[in-house]
């Protein structure tokens, strides 16, 4: 089963003195979920374990990965109106479901998936973010886009937006036998660039391992945000 070869961490950074990153990993079910919240202490970090929450428990209950994310937002909308968190409290979101090499990833946000074939890093995500929308423009480069002072401005999050203008993102495809997927948060893929995460996924270590090393690549990098990673294998039955 693939989610039992998979590393896996949550940190909460250099900087912030809570973490509202929020992840959870099921094996029997074959599903991992980054979530990355905001709106401060007892709001981002609320809105993200619901999101967490709602996410498993509907993938468990074999809800489609689109539908499961909406549902999400509902349910933090409807806590912040009900007085738990705060108003105005989001999260982004990164979801994948793997199965005997089938993935299919969801996502809403910034908050990302990436695949390691061995040799190569690719973003099979694409962030719902000011700068995305200026590297889709061709106003700017992707190597600027992490740079921008407008970088962490994100165009779409769960419990956020109105209902109506949430487009949740989905990509399906195969996955070969010991390919792997990494999901991570913006505290990752912000401090740590494509080659730094593509020289740590070669080193011949397990995936718990590599995990490790990334989010202390992250950390020595400044580590000025939450920062979450988990990085599965694909294991296909021949």
């Amino acid at each position: 089963m693939a989610f039992r070869t998979c590393g896996h961490i949550t940190h909460a950074g250099n900087v912030r003195a809570h973490n509202e990153d929020c992840y959870e990993v099921d094996a029997e079910y074959n599903f991992g979920v980054v979530a990355d919240g905001m709106g401060g202490h007892e709001g981002g970090e609320i809105a993200s374990r619901i999101v967490v929450d709602c996410i498993s428990r509907e993938i468990r209950n074999g809800k489609p990965m689109p539908e499961a994310l909406v549902l999400a937002h509902h349910e933090v909308r409807k806590a912040a109106n009900n007085g738990e968190g705060k108003p105005g409290m989001g999260s982004t979101a990164v979801a994948l479901k793997l199965d005997n090499g089938e993935f299919d990833v969801v996502w809403v946000g910034d908050s990302r998936a990436y695949v390691w074939n061995g040799q190569r890093l690719t973003q099979i995500t694409k962030d719902h973010s000011l700068v995305q929308q200026l590297v889709d423009e061709g106003s700017i480069t992707a190597e600027q886009a992490r740079v921008h002072p407008q970088r962490n401005y994100i165009t779409q999050a769960i419990g956020m937006s109105e209902l109506n203008t949430m487009q949740v993102g989905r990509v399906q495809g195969r996955l070969p036998h010991g390919h792997q997927i990494l999901l991570c948060s913006d505290g990752l893929s912000g401090e740590v660039s494509l080659a730094e995460i593509t020289e740590i996924l070669k080193l011949d270590l397990n995936e718990r391992q590599k995990v490790d090393l990334l989010i202390q690549r992250s950390l020595d990098n400044g580590g000025a945000d939450n920062v979450t990673a988990v990085l599965v294998t694909s294991h296909v039955k021949e």
